[in-house]
Order: C-alpha cells, then structure tokens, then sequence
C-alpha cells in the first residue's frame, strides 16, 4: 500500500471515531478503551490496545480481536489488575487493563481491528487502529 493510500484509510480512521475516544476518559465504574491508536514501533509509546474494564465481581472476561474481514487474530491478556482507591480515593470496586499486542502471534498489519469483550451480560465492543 502507498503512502497516500495509508495516509487516507488514517484520515478516514480519524474521522468516523469520536474525538472522546484517543484519550483516556475517566473509567470510575465503567469499561472504556484507554487508546484506540495503536503504534507497535518499540517506543514503549502506545505499543499495545488497553481496555480498562470495571469487574467488581471477579467475573470471568471473554477478550477478543477481529480484523476486517471478521477473522479472530487475537486475544487480549489481563494485563494489571488495581483497585479503584489506586485510580481516585473516592471510587470503589476492581479494574482489570486488559492488554492487546499487534506484535505478538504474527506481526498484525496496520489497519483497523474490532474489539470485542464479554464479562457477564455485558458486551463491549469497538474499533482499534494499528498504525504502522
């Protein structure tokens, strides 16, 4: 792929994801993804997809990615796992940063991939772009 192609199929990326979604939003009692650009390069920069999910109840989590074409290239790995007292004295309960790695299992290439996690009831689902 060219580099104007890489350049439009970002620009596309950017402009169908809601700007609230390249940073991390306050996760008190929510999941929320806490990037969604992800640039494998080495840097320690945003090399890895995290999702932060609110699990109060140890639940068993389901996490999984998808590329384009519906195929499952990956699964997310707990990552950490911390109280809410560690993020903000004034919430409670248990989070779990659940940890996605382009690079390992086969390099990924760029493009964007869905996730999709499943704890309990609940269904979480989004986009994530690899940036390479």
């Amino acid at each position: 792929m060219n580099l104007n192609a890489q350049i439009f199929r970002l620009l596309a990326v950017l402009a169908l994801a809601p700007a609230a979604a390249f940073c991390a939003a306050s996760s008190l009692g929510r999941s929320v993804p806490l990037n969604r650009l992800v640039t494998p390069n080495g840097d320690h920069l945003n090399d890895t997809f995290i999702f932060r999910c609110y699990n109060p109840k140890d639940s068993a989590i389901e996490a999984r990615i998808f590329n384009a074409a519906g195929a499952e290239v990956g699964k997310m790995t707990l990552k950490q796992r911390s109280t809410a007292a560690s993020l903000t004295p004034y919430a409670y309960g248990e989070y779990y940063d659940l940890e996605w790695n382009p690079n390992t299992a086969g390099k990924a290439p760029g493009g964007v991939y869905v996730y999709q996690i499943r704890l309990e009831t609940a269904v979480y689902k989004g986009t994530v772009a690899v940036i390479r």
